[in-house]
């Protein structure tokens, strides 16, 4: 009895001791460690640990086989771990190689301990197969106690289990080296070698750690290819690698739509076999080879297609792994139109709704607009400062046809000579001193398949207006230090508050510029000249005005609407709408009274009409109603009771000024 105790310590005390010990002698330790507590001391402590968890679980001890899936679980697990199986198989494959013949079989489990797949040589696996271990079966803690590829989750690291070490008898005979499978900073899985308990040595488990890091490695691969993969297909650009032959390495989707061809149509082949030998064609495949283009913008010829793209190139010449080749990213012109309009597009906001006016005249104007707006023809807006033109250009580009490209607007007068060219035409790299690295694309090119509007037409250059004309009869441009025309499909609208014509006589306009932009001339009335919008339009402002300014519904007094009737509005609308925004902002109640636009319009102060009180400016109590009741008596009085004449300067129909005569009670 004693010679056997000493036997079961020498047993228990060296680590590696345990695997020299015959069947019946792990048989008879497995069984003291379970009648005897005090001999589990003599465990490792992870060992010993578990089997007290093993003892809480209430697993029991004379389990001889594990806990299988159903045939459906089994399937749904590897389909969830179908990433780990495929990226696992071939470390294992080559694992397997080396182990041929040594008993051990290679096991892949998830993090359920579900056991996905085992490889080994035939006899390796019946052995493994008469011990328990089958692929679908589970190998939890709770199920089936102490075991390494439990361990290896619950302590994430790599351990052995051998022999009596384990829990359950299941494993007695049993020697189990497992590591986990860590990606992405989680345990996605375990990789073990299992072999009867002789067969351990201190080398199984070093060789299951280099596995696992090489399958580690491989994910962590795939990750970052996966990456840059979604990366460049999520790019709105095309990305296309050539190398020095020419040849095309790598090209994404989008580059494939451009080219109208499949991926391995492309991959491998010479760029012009591709494109076609067409002279822009070679220019684009000169870019890739020669210098190092920043958008520049080329022309494409695909099939019978003609795209216009701006080309940007970075080599590629690194020595490990060797390469050499460019890396072209081409962005098609509509991608760039896209980026407009969401930055300049928008500024094109008033609609033909939105210009307000009963006039006659006006009238007129704003219907010859409308019917313009459908043509491509070039339109010159004429008229003086204030009066609109701007506001007809977007109300026409949002009613025609190109309401969904770009509207460009740019003033001619507000730019020095010097950089007019620049603005209208662009620039390449190192046109002038101080040009932007990588040039500058000018505003026809961003109105390409939209408007551009140029305001203050009268104001450009002589020698500028060359070159406009130039770009109105050719359709393209050509930067400044460039050698190359640039189409561009472009409306033109041209305003102007010079009287053309005299420039033209004093030889400060060219005439043929002038019946270029001309084609459809458009003049728009000024204020003056419709006294009869002045009350609506006072009105309409008004109300936008304190929409604008988050402020209540202004009041405007009689005394104003008569001023604003007398005074001759040199800044027409603009002017008007500066007023009305001036007293609106500087009052404390919400009317306008004379007292706050008097010192706008350089009148005199107006006396109080007869047999009413003048408003003063601190009366809050003014209603809509009472301000119609005295505007019609005034007017009735100024008119001698003429109802044409007094609805016409009220700005209302002579239906409404016998309404309100009847509401009002006024008398003849």
């Amino acid at each position: 009895m004693i010679k056997q105790e000493h036997k079961t310590n020498n047993v228990l005390s060296p680590h590696l001791s345990r695997i020299f010990i015959n069947q019946q002698d792990q048989e008879l330790m497995w069984q003291q460690l379970h009648q005897k507590p005090e001999l589990r001391e003599g465990l490792r402590r992870e060992i010993r640990d578990s089997w007290e968890r093993s003892f809480s679980y209430g697993v029991d001890p004379a389990r001889d086989s594990p806990i299988p899936l159903t045939q459906h679980e089994f399937i749904v697990a590897r389909q969830e771990s179908e990433y780990l199986i495929e990226t696992a198989s071939s470390v294992m494959e080559g694992l397997l190689e080396f182990i041929a013949g040594t008993g051990f079989v290679l096991v892949l489990a998830d993090t359920n301990l579900c056991i996905l797949s085992i490889m080994g040589d035939q006899q390796s696996l019946n052995e493994a197969r008469r011990g328990g271990l089958v692929e679908g079966t589970i190998w939890q803690e709770e199920l089936v106690g102490t075991n390494a590829s439990a361990l290896a989750v619950a302590l994430a690291r790599p351990i052995s289990v051998v022999g009596y070490e384990h829990f359950c008898r299941i494993g007695i005979l049993a020697a189990n080296c497992c590591a986990p499978i860590i990606d992405g900073g989680k345990i996605v899985g375990v990789l073990g070698m299992e072999a009867p308990y002789c067969r351990f040595n201190t080398h199984t488990l070093g060789m299951v750690m280099a596995s696992v890091k090489h399958i580690e490695s491989k994910m962590t691969l795939e990750r970052a290819t996966k990456y840059n993969e979604h990366l460049i297909e999520s790019m709105s650009e095309a990305v296309m690698v050539v190398d020095d032959r020419n040849t095309i390495s790598y090209i994404n989707s989008n580059c494939c739509r451009l080219f109208r061809k499949e991926r391995h149509e492309v991959i491998g082949q010479n760029i012009y076999d591709v494109l076609g030998h067409h002279p822009d064609n070679h220019y684009f495949v000169s870019l890739a080879t020669g210098r190092i283009p920043t958008n520049e913008t080329v022309m494409l010829n695909v099939g019978q297609e003609r795209i216009k793209c701006h080309v940007t190139c970075n080599p590629l010449n690194y020595s490990e792994p060797p390469c050499i080749g460019t890396l072209l990213i081409i962005r098609e012109s509509k991608h760039v139109d896209r980026m407009v309009r969401s930055w300049i597009g928008s500024n094109a906001k008033v609609t033909f709704a939105d210009l307000a006016g009963e006039n006659k005249s006006f009238l007129e104007v704003k219907k010859l607009a409308m019917r313009a707006s459908s043509s491509n023809s070039n339109v010159l807006l004429l008229g003086e400062s204030g009066t609109g033109k701007d506001m007809i250009a977007q109300a026409m580009h949002n009613a025609g046809p190109r309401r969904n490209n770009p509207f460009v607007a740019i003033n001619c007068a507000a730019l020095p000579k010097e950089l007019i060219a620049s603005e209208l035409f662009g620039y390449e790299e190192g046109a002038f001193t101080g040009a932007r690295k990588g040039g500058n694309i000018g505003k026809f090119e961003l109105a390409d398949q939209g408007t551009i509007f140029l305001d203050e037409i009268g104001d450009m250059p002589l020698d500028l207006q060359a070159s406009l004309l130039r770009v109105l009869e050719e359709k393209s441009v050509m930067r400044l230090g460039g050698n190359k025309l640039i189409p561009v499909n472009v409306r033109i609208i041209a305003a102007t508050n010079k009287d053309l014509e005299a420039e033209i006589n004093l030889r400060r306009y060219r005439r043929d510029l002038y019946y270029r932009l001309g084609v459809i001339k458009i003049t728009i009335p000024p204020l003056r000249e419709r006294p009869d919008d002045i009350i609506m339009l006072s009105k309409y402002l008004t109300h936008k005005i304190c929409q604008r300014l988050n402020k209540p519904p202004y009041i405007i007094t009689p005394e104003v609407i008569e001023a604003f009737l007398q005074y001759p509005w040199p800044g027409n609308v603009r002017e008007l709408q500066n007023v009305l925004e001036g007293a609106i902002q500087l009052s404390n109640q919400p009317v306008i009274t004379y007292e706050m636009v008097k010192r706008y319009l350089s009148l005199p102060p107006k006396n109080p009409l007869e047999g009413e009180t003048e408003l003063e400016s601190t009366d809050t109590e003014v209603s809509i109603s009472s301000l119609e009741r005295i505007m019609v008596k005034k007017y009735l009085h100024k008119f001698n009771n003429n109802k044409s004449k007094t609805a016409k300067a009220l700005g209302i129909s002579r239906k409404t000024l016998y309404r309100w005569i009847k509401e009002y009670g006024i008398s003849d």
